[in-house]
């Protein structure tokens, strides 16, 4: 077992390389290949949350310490994919957005 934090900054590094690889390659393939390696860190990331919650702050508090860590990780997503959205209307391009 290498324990939840770990596995988190495992998941974050593989999702960063994944978001630099959509960068240089505009085929379908590459982007169903980059979309997977993103998504299984993702699947790693998530649950990694929890048990770290678990294992650093008092069992009476975390359920709500999950809850505001998971509602500020949607949050994030669905603003980022809006302010990407924004960035290519005004750019013409993604390319700014994962800079």
């Amino acid at each position: 077992r290498i324990g939840a934090v770990r596995t988190l900054l495992l998941g974050s590094v593989l999702q960063c390389l994944s978001l630099l690889f959509y960068i240089p390659f505009d085929g379908l393939a590459s982007l169903y290949v980059v979309s997977l390696v993103f998504g299984l860190s993702q699947g790693g990331i998530v649950p990694c949350y929890a048990i770290i919650i678990r294992d650093y702050m008092p069992a009476r508090e975390a359920g709500q310490r999950v809850g505001i860590v998971m509602m500020a990780t949607i949050f994030g997503m669905a603003v980022g994919g809006w302010m990407s959205g924004w960035i290519y209307d005004l750019t013409g391009s993604y390319a700014a957005a994962f800079l």
